[in-house]
């Protein structure tokens, strides 16, 4: 998209405006009658301009909030300044006992994991960041970038609690620490990232891994891990109707199975409220080095907002003449 383009998200909505013909109608109809009443009472008429701005005034509204309906957006693209020798991956556990949460309208405890990673990552905006999955494997969603708009859109939209599912599927506990490993032996980093971090967004229940293996995976690849652990001892899956499902209930001992593995990886453990200590951590493990242009990234400004309250001037006009 060109810099300083306009476009539309929803062009076809702009249709509501056909709602203004059956008010310029009314607005006729009742002139006529006021008309014609003046006559019978021998009271002056209002002018003929009368008419004119009522229907001016419908029409401006209508044009307003159906500018407002097509959602407006400029978009404008520009070059950005970022670090050019690290990179981070978000992990976001999906696996289903990420749906456990304090009460049947409590947030999940994946909601909590989407909602510490959005602080932390604005904590970071020098920082290209990616977002990647983990079940028993790990599927990378969005390369690491410094596009906050890719972020959040990947967050929203691109993860899920078992998309995809994993390989265990219908066989107890899914998620695998172990698989973390792969961050460092696949091409999850760009070549140029020669300082890596990788922040876990987990409940910390996990399939027995080798924590060795995994440290020396890392260690490979150069890759640094921090844990956030999001987890309670009283949460619970609820269904739709607020009732608990039975076949899941919280590991107490999977608390001590992290510390102890991750202390064998060099790993921080902490806990998603400390978003601060999350973002020192990063910024810990990557250091300080270049930064220069890492790229292009677009900016929009929605104008539906304006549009709104665009459509309370012609509105609070004709709100002022029929009181007058």
């Amino acid at each position: 998209m060109p810099v300083g383009t306009l476009s539309f998200l929803s062009p076809f909505a702009a249709l509501v405006a056909v709602a203004v013909v059956p008010a310029l109608l009314a607005a006729v109809i009742a002139e006529r009658r006021s008309r014609t009443l003046c006559r019978l009472l021998g009271l002056p008429a209002r002018g003929a301009g009368s008419l004119l701005w009522t229907a001016l005034a419908l029409t401006g509204c209508a044009a307003c909030l159906a500018l407002a309906a097509a959602q407006p957006v400029i978009g404008k693209v520009r070059p950005v300044q970022g670090r050019q020798d690290a990179q981070a991956l978000f992990v976001f556990d999906i696996s289903r006992s990420m749906l456990a949460a304090g009460g049947p309208s409590a947030p999940t405890r994946f909601t909590r994991a989407r909602e510490a990673a959005r602080a932390v990552r604005a904590q970071l905006p020098e920082l290209p960041v990616g977002v990647v999955s983990m079940t028993d494997r790990v599927l990378p969603h969005l390369f690491p970038t410094l596009g906050a708009g890719l972020f959040e859109a990947t967050l929203d939209d691109a993860l899920g609690i078992e998309r995809p599912p994993p390989d265990r599927l219908g066989r107890g506990r899914a998620t695998s620490l172990g698989s973390l490993g792969l961050l460092a032996t696949r091409n999850f980093f760009g070549e140029n990232a020669s300082r890596r971090v990788a922040v876990a967004f987990t409940d910390g229940e996990s399939l027995p891994y080798d924590a060795l293996d995994l440290r020396d995976k890392l260690g490979q690849g150069n890759v640094s891990l921090v844990v956030v652990r999001i987890w309670a001892p009283e949460e619970r899956i609820y269904d739709a109707r607020g009732n608990v499902l039975a076949a899941y209930r919280p590991d107490p001992s999977a608390q001590t199975a992290l510390d102890t593995g991750m202390a064998t990886v060099g790993a921080r453990v902490l806990r998603p409220a400390n978003v601060d200590g999350v973002a020192e951590a990063v910024r810990r493990a990557v250091g300080t080095g270049p930064v220069g242009p890492a790229g292009r990234e677009l900016r929009t400004t929605a104008l539906a907002p304006y549009a709104v309250l665009g459509s309370f001037l012609p509105l609070g006009f004709l709100l002022w003449r029929r009181n007058l």
